[in-house]
């Protein structure tokens, strides 16, 4: 198949793009807002945590954490509770819904993630693993 050419960034910019629209897909067939399913999985695997601790896991700002909390709460996918301990402290918490929810985007990601990186071999994987980590570790120096 013929490829447009292109630089590495547009063919980066290009897959990214490509990624998020298929992941958007299936978050909205799970009745999820964007980023709400990434907010969901963080929870999901460090349930408690604080609306700062969230914050800082995801690098965004506390208001947009809150609003995000508000809708997942409406729909019954999160509950915050005052820590016990220190009153406060607003903890939160996946509930029943939520974590099915969690399970079967997890499992989609899965899915996407075979798609992926089907035909490539476990040392490409590898070496793909270390190139992004680098890039990620440029942007953290440089940008």
């Amino acid at each position: 198949m013929d490829r447009p050419k292109v630089n590495d960034a547009q063919l980066l910019a290009q897959f990214c793009q490509m990624y998020r629209s298929a992941v958007d897909t299936f978050m909205v067939q799970a009745g999820m807002y964007r980023g709400q399913g990434l907010l969901l999985c963080e929870i999901a695997h460090r349930d408690g945590m604080t609306q700062s601790e969230i914050a800082d896991a995801l690098s965004v700002q506390g208001a947009t954490i809150t609003n995000m909390l508000k809708r997942m709460e409406e729909a019954n996918l999160v509950v915050r509770r005052r820590d016990e301990e220190d009153n406060r402290l607003v903890r939160v918490y996946v509930t029943d819904e939520g974590r099915e929810i969690e399970i079967a985007i997890g499992k989609q990601l899965a899915s996407l993630e075979d798609t992926l990186f089907a035909g490539i071999s476990q040392a490409d994987r590898d070496t793909f693993r270390r190139i992004i980590w680098q890039m990620v570790d440029n942007m953290d120096t440089n940008c």
